[in-house]
């Protein structure tokens, strides 16, 4: 994993997620690249040093943010684009190769309904990219027990599973899948990839109006402290992702959530 992309945007957890990403960046020997949330000049992305000169006051904001979060600072590149934030990732993307995004979580607060706001529901919804969505203020550890939920255990090309194998074998975790048998299951939703069967230890099965439901109902049983699911377009978000913004009563999660994509 070469480059990690962290767009960064105007709320107070900012400074938290950068370090999140820091931290997962320094097990991978990754590279870090900061992108403003709302990027609104130049006319073509560039890159360059965090101690740059630059043009705006959302990116010196930034600056400042990234100077006092980390005595690194000048090893993080940073991303400038008059493009919208979804059109400036995609070139960059095309320009060096983006392998992973990392956002967070609106808040922790039981009594606020949205779990995803517009940006980090975009990212997972509107990019090929995976996303690893970081517990508002919460700091990187290491994953030891995964937790794979799905309703289908079709994987069409096998790259999309680049990530898990990529966090499961680094941190060696252990890997069980959760196969929830939603209403219309099919016999072919049974048919396990392979190359998932391989790297599981345990195949759980429930039966549930959704795939949430299926994880909550196993979620206190097995207790991972890291969440994967698939980004496709009958999958785990099917019908999450008809807004950008996801709702605490149709998705929620207190551990980090990979979400899985395929990039050919």
């Amino acid at each position: 994993m070469h480059n990690i992309l962290v767009p960064i945007g105007v709320s107070k957890y900012a400074k938290t997620t950068l370090l999140y990403s820091i931290d997962v960046a320094r097990h991978f020997e990754s590279n870090v690249y900061v992108i403003d949330a709302y990027p609104a000049f130049s006319t073509l992305a560039t890159i360059t040093n965090v101690s740059s000169k630059l043009q705006s006051e959302n990116i010196s904001r930034i600056k400042k943010m990234v100077s006092s979060a980390t005595t690194e600072a000048d090893k993080i590149k940073f991303v400038s684009s008059e493009q919208d934030l979804i059109g400036a990732i995609k070139k960059l993307d095309q320009t060096i190769g983006i392998d992973l995004i990392v956002t967070a979580t609106l808040n922790n607060d039981i009594n606020h309904d949205i779990f995803l706001g517009k940006i980090a529901g975009s990212l997972i919804k509107r990019t090929k990219i995976p996303v690893l969505v970081a517990p508002v203020e919460s700091t990187f550890e290491a994953p030891k027990k995964m937790l794979l939920a799905f309703k289908t255990g079709e994987v069409k090309a096998s790259s999309t599973l680049n990530y898990l194998v990529l966090f499961q074998d680094h941190f060696k975790a252990k890997l069980k899948l959760l196969l929830v048998k939603v209403p219309g299951f099919a016999h072919r939703n049974h048919q396990l990839d392979d190359g998932l069967m391989q790297r599981a230890e345990q195949l759980l099965f429930s039966s549930n109006a959704t795939v949430y439901q299926g994880v909550l109902e196993h979620f206190q049983e097995h207790k991972p402290d890291m969440l994967v699911a698939f980004k496709r377009e009958r999958g785990f978000f099917e019908k999450l992702w008809e807004t950008d913004i996801i709702f605490k009563k149709d998705f929620y999660c207190t551990v980090p959530l990979l979400v899985l994509k395929n990039k050919d």
